[in-house]
């Protein structure tokens, strides 16, 4: 099965627990399900059309775009949820050099562990190495953490 409800690294997946990892699987088929009911209603929409005979219309189009609309609106509210559940649903760490505080929004957090990466850190290829073996960071950030690693990386193969 292919995840893409959310953006996380195959590093945050192999952080999660079973019971999240079920959450994750039971979002994306819900996704899925939306997908194919989505395929389904245009097809018939499509066959409604055709035998009125005003297919060629502007009608098509826009039956298409209201029905992409509400798919993705129903697909951004099981996103939001997963990643609430994820964020909430880890166990309480403790140990990470920064301040882990859920009530920030995720920029902020990515802001916050940013700047203590690089406070901490004057060695790029220390940094990015302090970084991936970070087992709070991937939880914490949840979607944000795999541009952070990329700004890491990139600042590594700069020097």
């Amino acid at each position: 099965m292919t995840i893409d409800v959310i953006n996380y690294t195959e590093e945050q997946f192999a952080k999660l627990n079973s019971e999240q990892l079920l959450e994750v699987r039971k979002v994306q088929t819900s996704k899925n399900r939306l997908l194919r009911r989505l395929e389904e209603e245009k097809l018939a929409e499509k066959y409604r059309l055709v035998k009125a005979g005003i297919f060629r219309s502007g009608i098509w189009e826009n039956l298409c775009a209201r029905l992409q609309d509400a798919y993705d609106a129903e697909v951004e509210m099981l996103r939001e949820g997963l990643l609430f559940y994820l964020q909430y649903s880890g166990q309480q760490q403790n140990g990470a050099g920064y301040t882990v505080d859920y009530s920030l929004s995720v920029v902020d957090r990515t802001v916050l562990v940013k700047e203590y990466y690089i406070r901490t850190y004057d060695d790029p290829n220390e940094r990015f190495e302090a970084f991936k073996n970070d087992p709070i960071a991937p939880s914490y950030l949840c979607e944000a953490y795999s541009s952070l690693y990329q700004w890491f990386l990139y600042d590594v193969t700069e020097h």
